[in-house]
């Protein structure tokens, strides 16, 4: 039977530290994120706890491409039996860059992949997989000297 998995909301506070300085062209960033997914009612979750990697390419100081792998898990009791999720979102997000003259740096995003799904439970495993989408924001604060490193926050 097929399941249905629909990621709703993916909240994260994530620290990414730039591999290049600042946002200009030609740089680039990596990062790792922490946060919380919200899931859709239907899977039986209610939310899980989320680590993420991403790794992004800038065009210019404004436009960049980035692609994003995100894992939450969480485990749950339904009708009295033990049950494990594991959701995965393989993405690629287009990242527009607001130009501020401060350390700041807001961003919107909108990106395009693949959720998939996986439940256990009683040593028997189910899983899916469908296209994902988000749209989002945030901003990235810039801090050190150089100013080549940054905390990013999202809601996305």
């Amino acid at each position: 039977m097929k399941r249905t998995f629909s990621c709703l909301v993916l909240m994260a506070v994530a620290f990414s530290v730039p591999a290049l300085a600042a946002m200009d062209e030609g740089n680039g960033e990596i990062g790792v994120g922490f946060g919380n997914t919200q899931l859709d009612s239907n899977t039986g979750f209610d939310s899980a706890t989320s680590l993420a990697v991403r790794g992004g390419y800038c065009f210019n100081k404004r436009f960049e491409i980035e692609g994003q792998l995100a894992s939450a898990s969480e485990s749950t009791d339904i009708a009295g039996t033990d049950v494990d999720g594991t959701f995965r979102m393989y993405m690629v997000n287009g990242v527009y860059n607001f130009e501020t003259p401060k350390e700041i740096v807001p961003y919107v995003l909108a990106g395009l992949g693949m959720a998939d799904t996986q439940v256990e439970s009683a040593g028997v495993s189910v899983s899916d997989n469908s296209t994902a989408y988000q749209v989002g924001g945030g901003s990235r604060f810039f801090f050190g000297k150089a100013k080549k490193a940054a905390f990013r926050v999202d809601l996305s």
